[in-house]
């Protein structure tokens, strides 16, 4: 089962997640979804599995390369103008695991990027917070 309240882009990543699973792992007996490590190559494989689903590398590499974004100079602004332009629901953390892999992005390059803030900037931020910010606002004005 997926937590039906969950965000979009982690429910989607679960479900991903969790099909593989589904279709690869199902004679397993005990696989568990957990902290315990005992299953470390299985998750890994959910994980990869869920994000190729979402966002397969080829079509990743590609748009980079339409971009124009040559290998090791991918920075956190291009990131944020593919997610956004391709809609994907894949996280940041995914982004960056496949720039890095593809050898877009030096690993660890990226470990400090607040990514709403750099997404905020570039687009603005977007009309549902900052509502969500003037009620809150509001509300603390009353008390």
């Amino acid at each position: 089962m997926v937590n039906r309240f969950l965000p979009d882009s982690p429910a989607i990543f679960t479900m991903g997640h969790e099909l593989k699973h589904f279709l690869v792992d199902r004679d397993y007996k005990t696989l568990w979804c957990g902290d315990d490590n005992v299953n470390d190559k299985i998750e890994i494989g959910a994980e990869v599995f869920s994000a190729e689903l979402m966002f397969p590398e080829k079509d990743f590499e590609d748009l980079l390369v339409q971009m124009e974004v040559k290998k090791g100079e991918c920075n956190p602004e291009i990131l944020v103008r593919l997610k956004h332009a391709t809609k994907t629901t894949l996280s940041y953390a995914g982004l960056v695991k496949k720039a890095e892999f593809l050898g877009f992005a030096p690993k660890g390059s990226f470990n400090r990027v607040k990514w709403q803030q750099l997404e905020d900037q570039i687009y603005g931020v977007p009309i549902h917070r900052q509502i969500k910010r003037q009620r809150k606002q509001a509300k603390e004005l009353t008390w």
